[in-house]
């Protein structure tokens, strides 16, 4: 029964949390002058976007080595030449590398820009009263969360697009990793794996990542084995997975911070 208990507490925990970021939304766009969904987007832009040039150069190399290419850019590459089409993709790699530069200069600078614009005053929030240090505090860590619950749901989709079947495994395996951090990590009490183990909230999230990045990696085995794939495929979904395991994670490390000041 203790079990039953603990768990229904941590689940009504984390009810409380997530029902409590609207009110969070509402309170940093109202009472702040912080561009929540600006800064929410830079991140989400500047992750993806290293993703996008990590993933290129490996597919190059790939085709270079006499891999099949995908079917789209195989038909460019034999419409505009071989040579043209290295080009090309060497030129957008440039690009893309020069614009998540800039992207994350943005960001740095758009977030260090609110410390100085944030007035000092009371903020509100659900009959509570918080001060400017707190609020400077969380506003990142906020963003951030907006940004990794973009960033999970676009990994979704595009998982969907490339492979329907490994979509619905990692969606899977993305649930168990969720329901396992929210009851080990964000429990009530302490868990008494995590004291034998020695390990903290944020150790905890990110040794049980690793394992369930594993899990994604032993899924797109699985796929390359039964549905025969392109190898190309295969590593924008293992990029892909791992992208979006990290937003997990930071996703989960800032709810610690978030919780601690408004739960």
């Amino acid at each position: 029964m203790g079990l039953i208990n603990r768990f229904k507490e941590n689940n009504r925990r984390t009810a409380d949390f997530f029902r409590m970021m609207p009110h969070m939304f509402r309170m940093f766009r109202v009472q702040t002058s912080i561009p929540l969904i600006k800064i929410a987007l830079l991140v989400f832009s500047s992750k993806f976007i290293n993703m996008v040039v990590m993933f290129i150069p490996l597919k190059m190399l790939f085709v270079l080595s006499g891999s099949k290419n995908i079917e789209v850019l195989h038909e460019m590459e034999q419409s505009v030449g071989r040579d043209l089409y290295i080009g090309g993709m060497l030129a957008i790699i440039a690009f893309l590398y020069i614009f998540s530069v800039v992207v994350s200069i943005l960001k740095v600078k758009l977030v260090n820009k609110q410390k100085n614009h944030l007035e000092i005053k009371n903020y509100y929030i659900r009959e509570r009263v918080l001060q400017r240090p707190v609020i400077l505090k969380t506003y990142g860590p906020f963003c951030q969360v907006l940004a990794d619950v973009l960033l999970v749901s676009t990994v979704i989709f595009t998982l969907f697009v490339v492979n329907y079947y490994y979509a619905l495994y990692y969606l899977f395996i993305v649930t168990i990793y969720i329901i396992i951090v929210e009851q080990w990590a964000f429990s009530t009490h302490s868990p008494r794996l995590m004291t034998k183990l020695g390990i903290d909230s944020k150790q905890f999230i990110n040794i049980s990542g690793v394992f369930i990045f594993f899990l994604s990696f032993v899924g797109i085995i699985a796929v390359i084995l039964n549905l025969e794939i392109s190898v190309i495929f295969a590593v924008l979904m293992l990029i892909l997975s791992r992208l979006g395991f990290g937003a997990l994670k930071s996703f989960f490390n800032c709810q610690i911070k978030l919780r601690t000041y408004f739960l």
